[in-house]
């Protein structure tokens, strides 16, 4: 089995103790307590990861403050927070993360130490530094780093005249390894919030560009530090393929919580038209335009709370000129909502739509089965397919499958 120096200490992986198939073997024990009171429902056993090291590309790390039992020097620290608690784990050594993403954070760490930056202190409301984000496309070796500040600080400082060392180092930790790589950007997310929030409101760009251009089968995507994009490359065209495959041939297909449009591109392929629906404006732009460079004519995005859509369709079918039938007439509806699952509006509108298949993305087991009992009546539950995007967490994503009732 693997090892790590901070293991059980740093609250990022749960099980790193367990070897991998057990690891599978107990999600699936897990998924199927929670369904419980649907017997005789086909719950496939977990498919595992195609990698179960190194898979991160996408890594969200808090800044803390040296302490004599999370650090490993004076200074600044950077890494996940302990089990239980808000105290950084100094990172110097991460078996999930991509190795480059994690060789840039500590270079970011060490910048952050020589000029001796301010870390934001939760408590008072102080400092600077809050977090920071790496994001690495998989297929195309670019690298994007968001650096989370406190607004109220930057009024006073402002550190872009130390950009020319952020970069020098970051360079220097991306080319110490075997993946190549290449930094495009760096992202300055403004937070001025005293919450649990991550990301601000507002993004300056410091240098390159804000987004970054990822390979996802035969189709080109970008994304920026604030949007969703599966952090296992290596696993998500396996969980697309599961959820595809539920598709009628040539459906008109409605994806909710839409994203960029990777599902709905990779479902592109197989249906008769995609219509995604999606609340951040930013990433429907993105998907509009990963839909135009790849070529893709039978899928379009809009920009609307997905609960406010499907009780209003009218509205705002009319207002980004797509037919007004476009919601009503999906033969297959994608769900792939956050961890808190469906809205009471979304999950009340997509029982009285009833498409021929529902087919939902899910990555909390026990938001997918209280949603899937809410449709008890409108379909009936055929399936849940799991797939591992997080190898050594107790997290299982999944895809299940509605028939309508």
């Amino acid at each position: 089995m693997p090892t790590c120096r901070h293991f059980p200490a740093c609250g990022g992986c749960q099980t790193l103790d367990i070897a991998y198939p057990a690891q599978l073997l107990r999600k699936h024990e897990e998924l199927s307590r929670h369904f419980s009171a649907w017997p005789g429902l086909r719950i496939d056993p977990v498919l595992p990861s195609p990698r179960s090291e190194g898979y991160r590309h996408k890594v969200q790390l808090p800044f803390g403050f040296a302490t004599a039992s999370v650090a490993r020097s004076a200074g600044p620290t950077v890494g996940c927070y302990a089990a239980g608690s808000h105290s950084v784990v100094d990172q110097d050594e991460c078996l999930v993360q991509e190795p480059s993403l994690s060789r840039v954070a500590w270079a970011v760490r060490a910048w952050a130490s020589a000029h001796r930056l301010p870390i934001y202190n939760e408590g008072k409301g102080t400092g600077w530094l809050r977090h920071l984000l790496l994001r690495r496309g998989a297929g195309t070796g670019e690298i994007l780093l968001g650096l989370v500040a406190n607004g109220e600080t930057i009024k006073r400082f402002d550190p872009r005249d130390l950009l020319n060392d952020l970069l020098e180092r970051c360079e220097e930790a991306i080319g110490a390894g075997q993946e190549g790589g290449e930094l495009v950007g760096i992202v300055l997310s403004v937070n001025t919030g005293r919450g649990n929030v991550v990301l601000g409101g507002e993004e300056i760009t410091w240098y390159g560009r804000p987004w970054l251009r990822e390979n996802l089968g035969p189709f080109t995507l970008t994304a920026g530090v604030s949007t969703f994009l599966q952090v296992n490359p290596y696993q998500v065209p396996r969980l697309y393929d599961l959820a595809v495959a539920a598709i009628p041939q040539g459906a008109a297909v409605l994806d909710l919580y839409s994203g960029v449009g990777s599902i709905a591109l990779w479902a592109s392929r197989k249906a008769g038209s995609v219509l995604g629906i999606e609340e951040n404006p930013t990433a429907v732009a993105a998907a509009t335009r990963a839909a135009a460079d790849n070529k893709v004519s039978n899928a379009a995005f809009l920009a609307a709370d997905v609960g406010e859509a499907l009780g209003n369709p009218e509205h705002y079918l009319d207002a980004a000129g797509l037919p007004p039938d476009a919601i009503a007439k999906a033969g297959a509806i994608i769900v792939d909502p956050p961890r808190k699952g469906l809205e009471p509006a979304v999950r009340e509108a997509l029982a009285a739509l009833r498409p021929e298949r529902l087919i939902y993305v899910s990555c909390f087991p026990a938001t997918l089965a209280r949603d899937a009992a809410a449709f008890a009546g409108a379909y009936r539950l055929s399936s849940v397919s799991p797939a591992d995007m997080f190898p050594h967490t107790r997290h299982v994503e999944s895809v299940a499958v509605f028939e309508r009732a």
